[in-house]
C-alpha cells in the first residue's frame, strides 16, 4: 500500500472495478452540519484522520496512489501486486523445446519458467535440431535438466506497466486530494467559518439567523448595563451610560463583514482565508458611537475648564532700598494645571466600541512657570558693595549733604545698556533741591559751598560700580587729597554755572541693576557714620571684580617756604605775626586697575586711570598791620 498524501489507505481485500468504486462515492457524499464542522460519517474501515485546516472527505475505494514526491522508502519495503492473477501476461508466446520438455511455471511472481525433460527422449518437431546442451548435475533429486535461458524482454514490459500503473494511481490520488479540498470548503457555505468571532461569540458553524440571534441578544444586554465613569482625586465627577450618548446596536454590518471571512472567491482562496483565521481569528464588535458624541465633548470641555489653573510666574512685587539686609520681596511661583481631552475622548470611544464597563481617571497636566524664585534671586544678588568712612569732625551739614545725595540714587534701577549720571540723578547742589553749605574742595582750596560733603557720596559710588563690574565712562580725581579714601580711590563732582564735572558708568550686564545706598552707623565704630553703596544684579557667579591703586611717582615739593599775606587777616593780623597753614607734602603719580579674579585668583587687570597729584608746598601765612605802640 503507498501513502496517499500523508493520508494513510487501507489495503484493499481484494480489487474493485472502477465502476465500483465510483458507486462508493456516490453512496457516501459529505455533510454539514449548523452547529460547526463535524467529520463525515464514512464506512468504518475507510476512517482518515483530519489533516490540519480542513476536514478530508471519505475516500471513494482504496486504491494504490503514488507520492507527488517520489516513492518513500517504506513504500519499497511493501509487496508487489500480482498482476498476472487476474490478468495473464500476453507477451511473446513460447519455444517449444521439443519431446520431452514440459514448461512449467515456478515460483517466480514475474511470470518466468523453467523447463524439465521427462524420460530423457527429446521430441522434435519436424526439421528442427534442438542444440546440445551440456550435461548439468542432478539438483534436488532431479533428473539432471538443465533450465531455459531467462526472459529478459518479459521482465522490462512487466516494470513498464507497473510504472504506467503507478502514475496513473498518482493522478488518481490528485484528483482525489482535490475533490476532498472542494468537499470541505462547500461544508461552510450556509454557516460561518471557524474562527470568527463578533463581541467575543465564536460564530463558527452558525448559520446567519442564530448568529443574528445570538450576537443582538448578548450586544442589547451588554449595551444596556454599559456606563463609564470619571474620576479625579478618587471621587466620581460623572458618568456616561447608553441612553445618554444615543448608542445603538448595529449587528447586521458587522455580522455581514464576519460573514465575509472565508466566503469569498473560488475554493482556494476560501481555503487560504480558512487557514489565515487558524492563525489569526477574526474579531469584531457590533455596538459602535454613532449616538449623539457632543455629550461627551460638552461634558469634557465643562471639567477643562473647571480644572485649568493657569501657572504663576515668580515675581519681585517690590523693590524697597531702605532695606538694607535684603531690599527685594519675592511672590512665589506657582504650578498651572491644564486636562487633555483627547486621550480621555479616545478611551471613552473605544470602551463604547467595545461595551466596556469601567472608571478613567482624569489626571491634569502639570503646567511649570517659566520664571521661578531661585531664578529671580539669581537676577538681585548682590554684586557689589564699597564704604567710606565719614570723618567724626565732619559737620552735620557737610554729612546731611551726603545723605540728601544718597536719598536722590538710593532705589536707582539701571535697565541693561542704560548709563548712570551722578549729575543727572542727583541734580544741582543748593538750597532749593535740599543741599547745605559746606567745606568742599574747590581750585585746589577747601572752601565754603552749597553741597559740601557729596564728593564723598560720588567716591563711594564709584568705588562699588568698578567692584560690580560697571563700564566707568566719567570720572575725575581731586585736586587734593582727602581724608576719606586713598589715592586714585575718588571720583569728584562739581556743579556750577561755569562748570559741570561728573561720574557715569553703564550697565553692560543682561539684567537690570538696583542701586541701595544711604549713610549708616559703622559696625565698628557706633560713634562714627558710614557713607554706605550696595549694588544688585545679575549673578556674577565665581567672579569678582576690585578696584586697586598703585604709586608709579612720588612728586617731591619745593624747598623754599611759600610767604602769604593776610590781607584778609584769616589767620595773623599783625606783621609780627605769622601762621604755618600748609606743611610741605609729598605729591604722586597714581594707576587705578579693576582687576577681575576667578576662583579668587586673579585672571585680568585693566588700566582705568592715571591720577597726579602735585605736591604741597609750605605755606606760611604773616600778617601786614603794624602794632599800635
Amino acid at each position: 500500500m503507498y501513502p496517499n498524501n500523508g493520508y494513510p489507505t487501507q489495503q484493499p481485500q481484494e480489487r474493485r472495478r472502477r465502476s465500483d468504486r465510483y458507486s462508493t462515492q456516490q453512496m457516501n457524499p459529505p455533510v454539514s452540519s449548523a452547529q460547526g464542522w463535524q467529520q463525515p460519517a464514512y464506512p468504518q474501515q475507510n476512517s482518515m484522520p483530519q489533516r490540519s485546516g480542513y476536514q478530508p472527505v471519505q475516500q471513494a475505494a482504496p486504491q494504490q496512489t503514488v507520492p507527488r514526491q517520489g516513492i518513500p522508502q517504506q513504500a519499497q519495503q511493501m509487496p508487489r501486486q500480482t498482476y498476472q492473477q487476474n490478468q495473464p501476461w500476453q507477451g511473446a508466446p513460447q519455444q517449444n523445446y521439443g519431446r520431452g520438455y514440459h514448461p512449467q511455471q515456478n515460483n517466480s511472481q514475474w511470470g518466468h519458467s523453467q523447463a524439465r525433460y521427462d524420460g530423457g527422449a527429446q521430441q522434435t518437431r519436424q526439421g528442427y535440431q534442438p542444440p546440445k546442451m551440456p550435461p548439468q548435475p542432478p539438483q534436488d533429486g532431479g533428473d539432471g535438466q538443465q533450465p531455459p535461458k531467462f526472459n529478459w524482454k518479459l521482465l522490462v514490459v512487466a516494470l513498464v506497466v507497473i510504472a504506467v500503473i503507478a502514475v496513473g494511481c498518482m493522478v488518481g490520488s490528485r484528483i482525489h486530494e482535490k475533490q476532498q479540498l472542494e468537499n470541505y470548503v462547500a461544508s461552510f457555505d450556509n454557516v460561518f467559518c471557524n474562527n470568527v468571532y463578533v463581541d467575543g461569540i465564536h460564530l463558527g458553524g452558525m448559520t446567519q439567523q442564530e448568529a443574528i440571534n445570538a450576537v443582538t441578544q448578548k450586544a442589547q444586554q451588554r449595551n444596556d448595563a454599559w456606563s463609564v465613569k470619571l474620576t479625579y482625586q478618587g471621587s466620581v465627577v460623572t458618568e456616561f451610560r447608553a441612553n445618554q450618548l444615543g448608542m445603538t446596536v448595529d449587528v447586521t454590518e458587522q455580522l455581514r463583514q464576519a460573514w465575509s471571512q472565508g466566503h469569498a472567491g473560488d475554493t482556494q482562496q476560501r481555503l487560504a482565508a480558512m487557514e489565515a483565521l487558524a492563525e489569526k481569528p477574526y474579531q469584531a464588535y457590533s455596538a459602535l458611537p454613532n449616538g449623539d458624541t457632543s455629550v461627551v465633548d460638552n461634558v469634557l470641555a465643562d471639567i477643562r475648564n473647571r480644572i485649568y489653573l493657569a501657572p504663576q510666574d515668580a515675581a519681585i512685587i517690590e523693590f524697597d532700598p531702605n532695606k538694607t539686609s535684603n531690599p527685594f520681596t519675592y511672590r512665589d511661583e506657582a504650578v498651572g494645571y491644564n486636562l487633555d481631552t483627547e486621550p480621555i475622548k479616545e478611551k471613552i470611544y473605544q470602551m463604547v466600541s467595545t461595551l466596556e464597563s469601567g472608571a478613567i481617571e482624569i489626571v491634569p497636566t502639570v503646567i511649570q512657570p517659566q520664571v521661578t524664585k531661585a531664578q529671580l534671586e539669581k537676577l538681585v544678588t548682590l554684586r557689589a558693595s564699597a564704604y567710606t568712612k565719614i570723618s567724626t569732625t565732619s559737620t552735620e551739614n557737610r554729612t546731611n549733604n551726603i545723605k540728601r545725595a544718597f536719598q536722590l540714587i538710593n532705589g536707582t534701577v539701571l535697565q541693561p545698556g542704560e548709563t548712570f549720571s551722578f549729575n543727572g540723578v542727583v541734580g544741582e547742589r543748593s538750597i532749593e533741591n535740599g543741599f547745605f553749605e559746606a567745606i568742599e574742595y574747590a581750585y585746589n582750596e577747601q572752601v565754603m559751598g552749597v553741597g559740601g560733603g557729596v564728593c564723598q557720596a560720588s567716591s563711594t559710588l564709584y568705588q562699588a560700580a568698578v567692584a560690580a563690574g560697571m563700564q566707568i565712562t566719567k570720572r575725575e580725581q581731586h585736586s587734593l587729597e582727602v581724608n576719606y579714601t586713598e589715592f586714585g580711590m575718588d571720583a569728584t563732582v562739581f556743579w556750577s554755572k561755569n562748570r559741570k564735572i561728573d561720574l557715569a558708568f553703564k550697565n553692560t550686564s543682561e539684567a537690570p541693576i538696583y542701586i541701595v545706598a544711604g549713610v549708616q552707623s559703622d559696625p565698628d565704630n557706633r560713634k562714627r557714620s558710614i557713607a554706605k553703596v550696595s549694588i544688585y544684579g545679575l549673578d556674577l557667579g565665581n567672579v569678582t571684580y576690585k578696584l586697586e591703586a598703585q604709586t608709579t611717582e612720588v612728586l617731591q615739593p619745593p624747598a623754599e617756604t611759600k610767604i602769604v599775606r593776610d590781607k584778609k587777616q584769616e589767620y595773623v593780623t599783625y606783621i609780627d605775626e605769622e601762621k604755618l597753614v600748609q606743611k610741605a607734602e609729598e605729591g604722586y603719580v597714581i594707576d587705578s586697575f579693576c582687576v577681575k579674579y576667578v576662583d579668587g585668583a586673579e585672571v585680568e587687570r585693566t588700566h582705568l586711570y592715571t591720577d597726579r597729584y602735585e605736591p604741597k608746598q609750605e605755606t606760611v601765612y604773616v600778617g601786614i598791620k603794624e602794632r599800635e605802640e
